[in-house]
């Protein structure tokens, strides 16, 4: 009866002794796991913080590239205007004080804005440290895209990491579009015979068009579309950043078209910019002489030089993805005076 109860105890001791064996094995794993997720979330804590520098730069630049802009679209270009030269004063939106206001307050409110008021906005994930990881790599690859400034070199965009997705379009148009060798050796004084579409209407004009004469309107007034074959992948308007949360405004509107899809003027007038402008890539401004100017940015190539006469349907560049964009497309934007238009009304 002893050695029994000996053993029992025996037992007893034997299992005690395993449980706590057991247990410390667990807690030694459960430190491990935690060291290990500690260390995990500290690396993923590193890079979104990394990379939000990087956007908070980025950022900033968009931002004075924007201002830049304003400016350069608000100038007069040396080119006085008579009150009877004025056009007929458009809806305007906006003016370029008031935008210039609204980069101010941007400017103002990302040099207070911390890392952690961005997560929330990238990553909806319970476990911190899946969360940490999403709203790094998440960020990493906004930052990666802010970062392209694409200058297109032997036909080939550079850095491009996105596509806008293009409507459909007519293959026979696009197949007959110039080689980038005809393109070289065209006369840059833009001088160039107005495109036609597939109809045979003048590209760079509207379905108004025909009745401008009648109408009075004249040809240094805007209208039509710069590009055929378009749909408007981004349009005109504040709203609400959607990383930030802060207000800012897309100055025109973003015209999706294939690479190299031809660009004409919209109006009469002297081009008096024409060249690279930081992020917008390559870029025209037209001055129409009458209080109207227009923009055309991200071009793949331009056609025209500064100081050159354009009339309405004049050839000014190719369609392309230059500066920092993120797909083959034309920023449009139209200026009255220091106002904004939308350039969809003018369409």
């Amino acid at each position: 009866m002893a050695a029994l109860s000996t053993l029992a105890v025996t037992a007893v001791a034997q299992d005690v002794d395993d449980f706590d064996q057991f247990k410390a094995a667990r807690e030694r794993e459960m430190s491990d796991y935690q060291s290990r997720r500690a260390e995990e979330y500290a690396h993923f804590k590193a890079a979104y913080y990394g990379a939000f520098e990087q956007f908070l730069k980025l950022y900033q630049q968009y931002l004075e590239d924007d201002e830049a802009v304003i400016d350069l679209m608000s100038s007069d270009d040396g080119i006085k205007v008579e009150p009877a030269m004025l056009a007929v004063q458009p809806k305007a939106v906006t003016t370029a004080a008031d935008q210039k206001q609204i980069l101010a307050e941007s400017m103002k409110n990302i040099r207070h804005l911390r890392p952690e008021d961005l997560i929330p906005v990238l990553s909806d994930k319970q476990d911190t440290v899946e969360r940490m990881q999403e709203a790094a790599e998440t960020l990493e690859e906004i930052v990666k895209d802010m970062a392209t400034v694409a200058v297109e070199e032997n036909d080939e965009p550079v850095n491009v990491t996105t596509k806008v997705v293009l409507e459909p379009y007519d293959p026979e148009y696009f197949s007959n579009l110039p080689s980038l060798e005809e393109i070289s050796g065209n006369d840059a004084s833009g001088s160039s015979e107005a495109g036609t579409s597939a109809a045979g209407s003048p590209v760079g004009t509207s379905s108004a068009t025909a009745s401008e004469s009648s109408a009075g309107l004249s040809s240094s007034v805007p209208s039509g579309k710069p590009t055929e074959y378009v749909r408007i992948s981004s349009p005109f308007g504040t709203r609400v950043h959607p990383i930030t949360r802060k207000k800012h405004t897309h100055k025109g509107i973003d015209l999706a078209a294939p690479k190299m899809t031809p660009i004409y003027a919209t109006a009469d007038g002297e081009v008096t910019f024409s060249g690279r402008n930081g992020g917008y890539g390559n870029f025209v401004k037209i001055n129409h002489r009458n209080g109207y100017k227009t923009a055309y940015a991200h071009m793949h190539k331009i056609a025209v030089k500064k100081g050159a006469d354009v009339h309405k349907g004049d050839l000014i560049g190719y369609v392309g993805t230059t500066g920092s964009s993120t797909g083959n497309h034309l920023h449009y934007e139209v200026y009255y005076q220091d106002k904004l238009v939308d350039p969809a009304t003018t369409l």
